[in-house]
C-alpha cells in the first residue's frame, strides 16, 4: 500500500523554503550590487588619491625647482651678470690681471652701454641682455700673454664677457727673428663686450 503525501500538512513548509530561496537570491543579488558599488566607489578614491598623489610630488618638485632658480638669481646678481652694469669692477679686474701679468702695457675704453646682438639668441619680453663695449689696447711680449690676459679675467670674475675681434700685429722696428723679454712685441687690439641682464618684474 503506497503511502499518500499530504500537500497540505507541507504547504506552509514549501511556502516557507520558497520564500526563503527568493529572499537568499535577492540578498545574493543586493550584495553583488552592493560589492560593484563599492568596488567603483574605491576605484574612484584611489584614482582621486593618486592624482592627488602626483599634484603633491609635481608640488614638490616645482618648489625644488623654484628654489634652485632662486638661488641661481642669486648667485647670478651677487656676480653682477644681472643687474646695473658694474664697470668699477670690470676695471679693477683688469688691473689686477695687469698686476699679475706685467705687460709692458695695458689700456681701456668703455662705450656706453647697448642692445647685446647675437645670431639665434632670443629673450622673453621681460629680460633685457645689453653689452657694454670695451676697447683693449694690449702690448704683447709674445702671443700667449693675450690668451694669459682672458684667461685671467675669467678667473676673477663670474662677469659674463664676449670676445668679439682681436687685432694683433708686429711692432713696428721688431725684427722678425729677434723677440725682447723686456719690451713688447707684439700690440693686440681687442673689442670684448661685458654682458649684463636686466630682468623687470
Amino acid at each position: 500500500m503506497q503511502n499518500k503525501i499530504d500537500f497540505s500538512f507541507l504547504k506552509s513548509s514549501l511556502i516557507i523554503l520558497g520564500v526563503a530561496i527568493l529572499l537568499s537570491v535577492a540578498l545574493v543579488v543586493a550584495g553583488q550590487q552592493y560589492e560593484q558599488e563599492k568596488v567603483a566607489e574605491y576605484n574612484q578614491v584611489k584614482s582621486s588619491l593618486q592624482k592627488a598623489h602626483n599634484r603633491y610630488i609635481k608640488l614638490v618638485k616645482d618648489i625644488d625647482l623654484l628654489d634652485q632658480y632662486t638661488q641661481d638669481y642669486k648667485t647670478y646678481k651677487s656676480s653682477g651678470l644681472i643687474g646695473p652694469e658694474r664697470r668699477l669692477s670690470w676695471i679693477e679686474t683688469l688691473e689686477a690681471v695687469n698686476d699679475e701679468l706685467r705687460l709692458p702695457g695695458l689700456s681701456y675704453n668703455l662705450a656706453p652701454q647697448q642692445e647685446f646682438v647675437k645670431p639665434g639668441l632670443k629673450a622673453e619680453k621681460h629680460i633685457n641682455i645689453s653689452s657694454t663695449p670695451m676697447q683693449l689696447n694690449i702690448a704683447l711680449l709674445h702671443e700667449g700673454d693675450l690668451l694669459r690676459v682672458f684667461d685671467g679675467i675669467k678667473n676673477r670674475i663670474d662677469n659674463l664677457f664676449s670676445v668679439e675681434s682681436c687685432d694683433i700685429q708686429r711692432k713696428r722696428g721688431a725684427q722678425e727673428n729677434v723677440l725682447s723679454t723686456q719690451k713688447e712685441n707684439l700690440t693686440a687690439n681687442c673689442l670684448i663686450r661685458w654682458v649684463s641682464v636686466d630682468v623687470q618684474k
